[in-house]
């Protein structure tokens, strides 16, 4: 749906603007980690201009390993994800897990990787779609899991369009079979 916004270009003249809706929140159920160094701030709503309602840590290290934040999403519009849920899982140790965050909140796709298990990115989410990305690369021995996902852009089930690289190259599309495992891939 648009909405037509107009201004005064002029005393006698009007210049209407097409203003684009916000996209409608899409429900989505899969798991992701914060990305970065920093700490990284939950929001009431889905953009930066809705309160901080808590932090998420920065990443911990833990014998030599870092491990971030792992999240439950739930959801997606415009960028940003709907959380509910962090925990920072002690992989590599008999620490007990530490709850991070508990109840529902909005993060940038910009602060949240995973791995992904399958071979091919495509062009929306459907298997049936064309494919954008095989991210195999024979030569240098990479699959998916060496995919370095930059940023999570929307998700859709237990879909979500991804951008990363792989040995270099940079592609973006969407990806099922994902994994928030830090230490090694799902299967």
């Amino acid at each position: 749906m648009q909405r037509w916004m107009y201004r005064t270009a002029c005393a006698s003249a009007l210049l209407f603007v097409s203003a684009a809706s916000p996209a409608a929140e899409e429900a989505c159920d899969i798991w992701a980690w914060t990305l970065g160094t920093d700490v990284v701030e939950v929001h009431s709503g889905p953009g930066s201009d809705f309160p901080v309602i808590a932090e998420l840590p920065a990443p911990v290290e833990i014998n030599g390993d870092r491990f971030a934040p792992e999240v439950t999403v739930t959801g997606s519009q415009d960028g940003w994800f709907r959380i509910e849920d962090a925990i920072v899982i002690s992989y590599t140790s008999d620490d007990p897990d530490v709850v991070a965050f508990e109840g529902k909140g909005w993060v940038p796709g910009s602060s949240l990787g995973l791995l992904l298990n399958r071979i091919a990115l495509y062009v929306t989410p459907s298997a049936d779609a064309d494919v954008v990305a095989r991210l195999l690369n024979e030569e240098e021995g990479a699959g998916p899991d060496s995919f370095r996902v930059s940023r999570l852009h929307a998700c859709k089930g237990d879909w979500v369009e991804v951008e990363g690289d792989l040995m270099g190259a940079e592609s973006r599309g969407w990806a099922t079979g994902t994994c928030s495992n830090q230490v090694t891939t799902c299967p």
